[in-house]
């Protein structure tokens, strides 16, 4: 069964395979962080080198960078003029997105720098 990119993307799958979970647990769990050595399915090596996943630090910046602007526009657009609640609601958000963050800041930069390609 094919599976798109954007569907494997979403659903933190293998991009090899696309079925395999990436993650052992899911991301409301207190060990969002543990990942798959290898690719249940396939199992092809979901970290191509030691240290690969230090350059996912610049793409989880570019995704925190995205949420501190989009909820302080939000926040701007309610007309919340107190400076401290309005730092209080971006930092908590920042704060419970977290886990998402860090999961897709990884699988994004699986997908586009660890050299993987899909496999039917």
């Amino acid at each position: 069964m094919k599976v798109s990119l954007v569907k494997a993307l979403l659903s933190q799958r293998c991009p090899t395979c696309r079925e395999g979970k990436m993650f052992k647990t899911s991301s409301f769990n207190l060990h969002f962080m543990e990942m798959n050595e290898k690719c249940p399915h396939c199992q092809i090596m979901l970290e191509p080198e030691p240290g690969f996943y230090q350059g996912a630090m610049y793409v989880g910046y570019a995704f925190s960078v995205g949420i501190v602007v989009a909820v302080s526009l939000l926040v701007m657009i309610l007309g919340i003029d107190s400076p401290w609640v309005s730092i209080g609601i971006v930092s908590l958000i920042t704060l419970l997105l977290v886990p998402f963050n860090f999961r897709y800041s990884r699988v994004l930069f699986l997908y586009m720098f660890g050299g993987l390609r899909y496999r039917e």
